[in-house]
C-alpha cells in the first residue's frame, strides 16, 4: 500500500475545542464521529512522598464512564492511556511531581478508546507539558467477510471478527501502543497496522489545524 492511497482513506469527522475547562492546566473536548470525550490535565503537581519518583513525573489517569460506575474495562482504558502518555511526556523534566489526566466519556458510538487517547494528547498539548512527540490512535476492524475498515462504526465494531487499534508517534510514525480484540490472522494484523499508520497522518494534520487555531504563529 502506497502513500498515494491515503486519499482513499476516510476517518470519522473530528471536531475539537481546547481550553474547555477553566480550572485545569489543559483541557480538550474531542468528537470523532458521534463519540465524544472530554479530557483535562493538571500538573506538574506536588504529590505525596510515597507516590513520588525521583527520576520523573508520576502520570496518573482516571477514566470516568458515562454510566458513572467504575468497572474493569475502565481500569483497562486507564492503563492504555497512562502507558501511552508516559511514553510521550518528558517526565524527567518534572521529577517528584505528578501529572493527573482525567478522561470523561460523554458519548460512545464506537471507537471510544482511540478517541480518548487522541483527546488526552490534545489536552496535554493544551497544558504546556513538555512532550517528546505527539501521538495519534487509529483503529481498524476485520469484518466477517475478511475486509478491513478504518474507524468502524459501532454496529460494524460489534459484529466484527476483530478490532485492532494502534497508537503512533508524530516523529517517525513508530508504534507506541497497540491493543486488540477478537481473532485475526498475522496478515490481517500487518495490513491493519500499515493502514492505521498511514491514516495517522490525517489525525496529526487535524492536530496541527487545532493547535494553529488556538496558538497562531505570526
Amino acid at each position: 500500500m502506497g502513500v498515494q492511497e491515503m486519499q482513499d482513506f476516510k476517518l470519522k469527522p473530528m471536531k475539537c475545542e481546547m481550553n474547555y475547562l477553566s480550572k485545569s492546566d489543559g483541557s480538550a473536548i474531542l468528537a470523532q464521529g458521534e463519540t465524544v470525550i472530554l479530557a483535562s490535565v493538571n500538573g506538574p503537581l506536588d504529590i505525596k512522598t510515597q507516590s513520588q519518583n525521583v527520576e520523573k513525573a508520576t502520570v496518573e489517569v482516571l477514566f470516568a464512564s458515562k454510566a458513572g460506575k467504575p468497572c474493569i474495562g475502565d481500569r483497562y482504558k486507564e492503563i492504555i492511556i497512562r502507558q501511552t502518555c508516559e511514553t510521550a511526556v518528558l517526565g524527567s523534566l518534572y521529577p517528584r511531581t505528578g501529572i493527573s489526566i482525567t478522561i470523561q466519556e460523554l458519548e460512545d458510538f464506537g471507537g471510544l478508546l482511540t478517541c480518548a487517547v487522541n483527546c488526552a494528547c490534545l489536552a496535554l498539548v493544551n497544558s504546556g507539558v513538555a512532550m517528546r512527540s505527539l501521538f495519534a490512535a487509529v483503529s481498524c476492524a476485520v469484518l466477517q467477510d475478511g475486509n478491513l475498515v478504518l474507524e468502524p462504526a459501532a454496529a460494524q465494531q460489534a459484529d466484527a471478527r476483530a478490532t485492532l487499534s494502534f497508537v503512533f508517534d508524530s516523529r517517525d510514525k513508530s508504534l507506541v501502543t497497540g491493543f486488540t480484540e477478537g481473532m485475526f490472522s498475522e496478515d490481517a494484523y500487518h495490513e491493519a497496522l500499515e493502514r492505521c499508520r498511514l491514516a495517522s497522518d490525517l489525525v496529526f494534520a487535524f492536530y496541527r489545524d487545532i493547535v494553529t487555531k488556538y496558538a497562531p504563529v505570526v
